[in-house]
């Protein structure tokens, strides 16, 4: 049984599907830097743009859930009394 991801408030899944993204794209850029093919580096590259455009989409979608559902904001971590 999965609770903890049931629990997941929308913000968060996009968030955690947010940084999986930009996880895999940099995979992809760095395998892109591998090859020595130039189709498969065009194709790991059209595929980092791709992608790109995917995250952008996410993290507008994320701005306007946090907009209307400010409880979904991200927090600042507190600071640590001295």
């Amino acid at each position: 049984m999965m609770k903890g991801r049931e629990e997941m408030t929308v913000a968060q899944q996009l968030k955690s599907t947010i940084a999986t993204l930009k996880s895999v794209q940099a995979s992809l850029e760095l395998f892109s830097y591998e090859t020595k093919d130039e189709k498969v580096q065009n194709c790991f590259k059209q595929a980092c743009t791709d992608s790109d455009q995917v995250i952008t989409s996410l993290e507008t979608r994320l701005l306007q859930i946090e907009k209307e559902e400010p409880q979904f904001k991200t927090q600042p971590a507190p600071q640590k009394q001295s």
